[in-house]
């Protein structure tokens, strides 16, 4: 069976990257607005710099780390594989068909 192509630190840092995104996407777009409302510099950049902070917090609730787990590290029972269920159902018509001899009209069919 082939196995996950992408390693457990790269999932890692692919969501550390995502969740600074969502960060720099949030304190980017509240300093433009800032901006375009007609605020000085200073506070545009301090808007900027709060919501980025909040950005950062919303991503640590919006972004679950659960992204970064693999299902293929673990060696935990997760139930029958699928298939598992008709494969004894299967086995066990046949072995009910082995016990029951096939029934003729009596011309050999």
């Amino acid at each position: 069976m082939v196995g996950p192509s992408i390693t457990a630190a790269d999932r890692e840092r692919f969501l550390i990257q995502l969740k600074a995104g969502f960060a720099l996407l949030v304190g980017g777009s509240m300093a433009l607005v800032t901006l375009w409302g007609g605020a000085d510099l200073l506070m545009v950049v301090g808007i900027g710099i709060g919501a980025t902070i909040v950005g950062g917090i919303l991503a640590e609730f919006t972004v679950p780390d659960s992204i970064a787990e693999t299902p293929f590290d673990d060696n935990r029972e997760r139930g029958p594989k699928p298939g598992t269920r008709t494969k004894r159902r299967r086995a066990r018509e046949d072995d009910d068909s082995e016990e029951q001899p096939a029934r003729t009209d009596g011309d050999g069919r």
